[in-house]
C-alpha cells in the first residue's frame, strides 16, 4: 500500500467517523446539543462546529487559498445543514488527496495560522493532522454523549475497515 492510498483511506475513515458522530448529534435535543459540559469547546455543538471549521481551514490551506479567522468559516446553525456541509468539505479533502501523485505528498505548503504566524508543512503531515485532530475531538464528543446518558457508536478504525465495502480499500491505479 502506498502513502497516497493510506492517506486517502484515512480521510475516508475521517468522513465515515464524522458521519457517525453527526448521526448521533442530530438525534440529540437542542438542549443536549447546547449543554455546557465544561470541555474544551463547551458542549457537543461547539465541538463539532470547531471540527467543521478546522476542516474547512485546512482544505483552504491545502488548496493554497489564504485562511482568515474562525469567524470567516461560519458553520450552518442547523445541525442537519452542518452535517451536509461538513460531508461536502470532507469529500473535497478526499478529492484533493486523490488528485495527487505519490511524490506530491512530500510537497510543502506554506500557510499562516490563525495567529498570523507562517508555517510550512508537507502535504502528508497536514492530511494526517486533519484526521488525527478529528479523532481527538470525536473522542471528546463520544465522552459528552455518554455524559448525556446515551451510548455512543464505536468509532474504532478497525470497525471502519471491517464495515466498508472492500472495493473502497482497493489500491488505486498507479499515479
Amino acid at each position: 500500500m502506498t502513502l497516497s492510498t493510506t492517506l486517502i483511506t484515512q480521510l475516508q475513515y475521517h468522513r465515515w467517523a464524522t458521519g457517525q458522530i453527526m448521526e448521533e448529534a442530530v438525534a440529540l435535543s437542542a438542549e443536549q446539543l447546547m449543554t455546557n459540559l465544561k470541555t474544551s469547546f463547551g458542549g457537543v455543538y461547539e465541538t463539532i462546529v470547531h471540527l467543521y471549521q478546522s476542516d474547512r481551514i485546512w482544505l483552504d490551506r491545502l488548496e493554497e487559498r489564504p485562511s482568515g479567522k474562525f469567524e470567516d468559516y461560519t458553520a450552518p446553525g442547523c445541525v442537519w445543514e452542518l452535517s451536509d456541509a461538513w460531508a461536502e468539505v470532507q469529500q473535497q479533502l478526499i478529492v484533493f488527496a486523490s488528485g495527487l501523485r505519490e511524490a506530491d505528498m512530500d510537497r510543502s505548503i506554506t500557510y499562516r495560522n490563525l495567529a498570523g504566524q507562517t508555517f510550512s508543512s508537507p502535504i502528508w503531515q497536514i492530511l494526517l493532522h486533519v484526521v488525527n485532530h478529528g479523532t481527538h475531538h470525536r473522542g471528546q464528543v463520544t465522552a459528552m454523549i455518554r455524559q448525556l446518558g446515551r451510548t455512543p457508536t464505536n468509532l474504532d478504525l478497525i470497525r471502519y475497515h471491517r464495515s466498508v465495502v472492500p472495493e473502497q480499500l482497493a489500491e488505486p491505479a498507479a499515479r
